[in-house]
């Protein structure tokens, strides 16, 4: 069982550095499990590569979560488009249009809220990083696959290989912090008198 490193910083610059520093120490990133907390949000970054061995195929996925309050409305999920996909669409998959050509192209995307998904991604790092990354899951829904209404919501980005390049993590992390951010914004304190 991997132990779950803690980070914190004020900025993302300085907790992408001790993140960074953390991993440059590890001989082999096999497995790479590291809560993140900047600002009053939490990103849980999980790495896990099994290379195989004889007769077995390995597997390779990269998973960062939050958690979000229960009380947003948003729901998206953005899936590469391939072939598998394009051939739903013919048959009647549904997928949302956001007006923006080159994510409508390489997503498949659903979401409840077409409008406030197009806001999000206009900003250019995450359009940016988005397309970068296009071969990922990108969803903020029920932190369980089953339809219970009561399951907590996550905004997760998932990976089916193994990023370990901190540069790379750096940059899927700035995008869910500002998704974050922008989706579940923080309550400001009151000005103390």
């Amino acid at each position: 069982m991997e132990t779950t490193r803690v980070f914190a910083a004020e900025t993302e610059a300085e907790l992408w550095r001790q993140v960074a520093a953390d991993m440059a120490r590890e001989p082999d990133l096999l497995e790479y499990t590291a809560q993140l907390n900047l600002g009053g949000y939490q990103l849980l970054l999980d790495i896990d590569i099994d290379l195989g061995g004889g007769f077995e195929g390995g597997y390779e996925f990269t998973t960062l979560t939050a958690a979000v309050p229960d009380n947003v409305a948003l729901r998206f999920v953005l899936h590469e488009q391939d072939l598998l996909h394009e051939l739903g669409k013919l048959l009647g998959m549904e997928d949302v249009e956001l007006g923006v050509q080159d994510i409508d192209d390489a997503f498949i995307i659903r979401t409840n809220d077409p409008a406030a998904l197009q806001t999000l991604f206009a900003y250019p790092d995450i359009h940016d990083t988005l397309l970068k990354y296009h071969e990922c899951r990108l969803s903020l829904g029920p932190a369980t696959s089953s339809d219970d209404a009561a399951a907590p919501l996550q905004l997760t980005f998932s990976k089916d290989a193994g990023v370990v390049e901190p540069e790379q993590l750096q940059e899927i992390g700035h995008m869910l912090f500002y998704l974050l951010r922008q989706i579940a914004p923080l309550p400001t304190a009151a000005p103390s008198l």
